[in-house]
């Protein structure tokens, strides 16, 4: 069975993916780090969120021949990056090597671990430097990653222009940067460089 945290690590269930109310909650769970992983893929968010989408889909029909030994995680990452491909071959589109996918699987793997095991300092760090945001940047942050709202959607929640919602998430994403590097150093960064 998948085991996951709970709002709380220290408490831990297992979660059946073969009962809606389960598949909800890993689809809820895991939604925002497969949207970044198929970002780190596409380089475009409205692809990403689409092949996401259709990856659940494919996953809610073929949950029954899910092995609940696996990693949950791992099984959608390999269903994002199968719709990647896919979108790839329709559109002629560049092609990431097989290390720079690897890297960005080991990356979103490790990432994944740490916030559901709780051991990361980086995670603890970041929490705080959001707790440290400017409200008006910190609204932002939230409406955009935590809810998952686009650019759009957020204009409309937050009753901002899109193009003020854009530039209060490159300040948001710098200030955080500059905290994180402040607290830990530059190198809490994943690099991609070849």
């Amino acid at each position: 069975m998948q085991i996951v945290a709970i709002s709380n690590p220290s408490q831990k269930r297992e979660l059946d993916p073969t009962t809606d109310q389960d598949f909800s909650e890993l689809v809820r769970l895991h939604h925002r780090e497969l949207v970044v992983y198929a970002q780190s893929l596409t380089q475009d968010e409205a692809t990403a969120r689409d092949i996401v989408q259709d990856a659940f889909i494919i996953a809610y029909d073929k949950v029954r021949t899910f092995d609940v030994t696996r990693d949950f995680a791992t099984w959608m990452r390999g269903i994002v990056r199968n719709k990647w491909r896919e979108w790839l071959r329709k559109n002629k589109r560049y092609t990431l090597t097989d290390t720079q996918i690897a890297q960005i699987d080991s990356d979103i793997a490790a990432w994944q671990t740490a916030r559901v095991e709780g051991s990361s300092d980086l995670f603890a760090a970041l929490e705080d430097c959001l707790r440290r945001l400017p409200e008006g940047l910190r609204e932002v942050i939230e409406v955009t990653y935590f809810e998952g709202c686009t650019s759009e959607e957020a204009s409309a929640k937050l009753g901002l222009g899109p193009a003020a919602i854009r530039k209060r998430l490159q300040r948001a994403r710098e200030s955080l940067k500059q905290c994180l590097e402040h607290k830990s150093g530059p190198s809490v960064y994943p690099s991609h460089e070849s």
